[in-house]
Formats: structure tokens, C-alpha cells, sequence
């Protein structure tokens, strides 16, 4: 009986892996998108800030006679 429930253990939980990592999967799947969507938003901040802190140091040197 004992070696039964054992098996029977077993047996669940090397089916239930593969559904952990087909889900795992899917997750990394659907979110990459908005990872990627993140990161070029980032990019796109830091870009604009470089860009502004540039014309900001244009403008002062312009001013200086």
C-alpha cells in the first residue's frame, strides 16, 4: 500500500513539472513584449535628458560673452 501512495506521488509530481515550466514559458513569453516596451520608454527618457542637458549647456555658452 505504501509503496503505492509512493508511485502514485511520484507519478503527480513529474506530470506537474512540465506544467510549470510550459506556464513559466508562456509568462516569459507574453511579458516579453512589455519588457522590451519598458526598456526603449527608459531609452527614450535618457536620450531625451542627454538631449535637453545639451541644449541647456548651448544655451549657457551662448549667453556668456
Amino acid at each position: 500500500m505504501l509503496l503505492a501512495v509512493l508511485f502514485f506521488q511520484y507519478g503527480c509530481d513529474s506530470k506537474s513539472d512540465p506544467v510549470v515550466k510550459g506556464r513559466e514559458a508562456v509568462k516569459e513569453v507574453v511579458t516579453q513584449p512589455f519588457n522590451t516596451l519598458e526598456n526603449a520608454k527608459d531609452s527614450l527618457t535618457k536620450s531625451e535628458d542627454k538631449t535637453k542637458a545639451a541644449i541647456e549647456e548651448l544655451d549657457k555658452e551662448n549667453k556668456q560673452p
